[in-house]
């Protein structure tokens, strides 16, 4: 299903804000995490540089205190990160450090190392400070970078694929409601060309007064009014005005509206059989009735085989509409109620008359029931209880 312009704009539009969004949250998320990983990382370090510094200065204290030899020259060689032994001038007793050292603090740091400076030997052995350096530190921070960086990366990946689908999702029932439409539209323009060229020939037939063309004329007339009414009933209904209903004999009414529909049956050789087990009075707007009704009775022809049947039968304080048409298959039965729904493209109509027939229950609390089977036939069970 193709994409019209303005969906598509919808489309990109929800697109944009979702991965803009999407990429804020991240980004300050991987920032967060990224300032924490680094964070914990250079404390560990720090601990560690406290640690080694402590038990060295426990080792040159202990070594004067007990004039026991201590080379450090072997401790420097020996120590994994770089070291240094600095007198009370800041001189050198023995080093690997081959960068300038800021005495003043106790610890700093650069992307490419930590140096951290201890003052805890108290002079023994001639060492004031031990100054520990530890390098590769940029090494862990573009690894941490990088693996961030890919992390993000991969996840706005799977967001954008997330975030496309979900706009499919999210613009699937603006698509239905827009081919609908269209729909509606194909099929309103179909249908009123029919009684309306109908209608053109008959007033331009040589004969005008001929019976035929007259009847002609009659049901074209019909047919417009009826299209008329099921717009208006629909997208004009003034829903909250209540008028006062008196009881109807719904028998009558559906007899004389029958007279109208047998000549439609008439024309697909269909038969309409009508039994009357009882009378049914019921407080509803006649015009609603008529509307029920018709629309029940005409689906029935419109979706009925040549040389079909229709069976009306009123019983008790139910009416039953059967007929031998082509049926609805059971995966469209949740869907006949809605707005435009056509189950079938084989014959005309707008998808309007059981939403009507629908509306008009739900107005008049008339309990609807359906069966049908695909080639088999649809019944459809009225309960009317006041």
């Amino acid at each position: 299903m193709s994409l019209t312009k303005e969906e598509r704009g919808t489309l990109q539009q929800f697109l944009l804000f979702y991965l803009s969004s999407s990429f804020i949250l991240f980004a300050i998320i991987a920032y967060l995490f990224y300032s924490n990983e680094s964070r914990y990382f250079y404390e560990q370090n720090k601990k560690e540089m406290q640690i080694d510094a402590s038990n060295l200065s426990s080792q040159i204290i202990h070594a004067h205190m007990n004039a026991t030899p201590l080379s450090l020259n072997e401790i420097v060689k020996s120590f994994s990160d770089k070291i240094g032994f600095y007198d009370r001038e800041n001189r050198p007793i023995a080093s690997s450090i081959k960068t300038p050292i800021d005495f003043s603090k106790t610890l700093y740091r650069d992307r490419e190392k930590m140096t951290f400076v201890a003052h805890n030997t108290f002079g023994h052995l001639g060492v004031e400070s031990i100054v520990i350096q530890k390098e590769g530190i940029s090494h862990y921070i573009d690894s941490l970078e990088l693996k961030i960086i890919i992390g993000l990366l991969v996840i706005y990946l799977l967001l954008s694929i997330i975030g496309y689908f979900l706009a499919k999702l999210f613009i699937k029932p603006i698509q239905m409601k827009r081919l609908q439409l269209d729909n509606f539209i194909k099929d309103s323009t179909h249908e009123l060309n029919t009684p309306i060229t109908a209608l053109m020939l008959s007033i331009n037939a040589p004969k005008l007064e001929s019976p035929k063309n007259l009847e002609r004329i009659k049901l074209s007339a019909t047919r417009i009014s009826e299209i008329y009414r099921d717009l208006t009933y629909l997208m004009l209904d003034k829903e909250g005005e209540e008028t006062p209903l008196t009881p109807l004999f719904l028998n009558q009414i559906l007899k004389e509206e029958l007279t109208y529909l047998t000549l439609l049956a008439e024309k697909k050789k269909i038969d309409i059989e009508l039994s009357e087990e009882s009378e049914i009075y019921f407080k509803i707007d006649k015009e609603s009735f008529i509307r029920l009704i018709h629309n029940l009775v005409s689906n029935a022809i419109k979706y009925n085989t040549i040389n079909g049947y229709i069976k009306i039968t009123i019983r008790g304080n139910h009416l039953i509409i059967e007929d031998s048409g082509i049926g609805i298959s059971e995966k469209y039965h949740a869907e006949i109620y809605n707005r435009f729904y056509r189950a079938t493209e084989q014959v005309g109509g707008f998808g309007l008359g059981l939403n009507i027939v629908h509306k008009v229950c739900q107005a008049y609390h008339i309990s609807i029931e359906f069966e049908s089977q695909l080639n088999r036939g649809t019944t459809f069970i009225l309960e009317f209880n006041q």
